[in-house]
């Protein structure tokens, strides 16, 4: 096993955080245009509330799923990057 050069592992460090961090500002940009695109139901009823509830369930839940895996994939790559910025050359492993 051999020690990865420190230029590399650096590049790859940097190049790693700047896709993790679009990744988040992705994820807050569509998370942000979701929140005030939602049209407000009229309150005219229970009846209505709730048959606005069932209409746009389904839609909310799959996309704040898509979001939250996005936001998850986002730090977890921007965690991988800091690791490889500040891990000393000795303990970055090579294949």
């Amino acid at each position: 096993m051999f020690n990865v050069p420190t230029k590399v592992s650096k590049y790859s460090g940097i190049a790693l955080l700047a896709v993790g961090l679009v990744l988040l500002f992705i994820v807050f940009f569509l998370a942000y245009n979701e929140y005030i695109s939602v049209e407000k139901p009229s309150a005219t009823g229970v009846e209505s509330m709730v048959a606005w509830i069932m209409e746009w369930g389904a839609y909310i839940v799959i996309k704040v799923a898509f979001l939250g895996v996005m936001g998850w994939v986002g730090s977890i790559i921007t965690m991988r990057a800091v690791t490889l910025l500040t891990a000393s050359p000795e303990t970055i492993p090579s294949e």
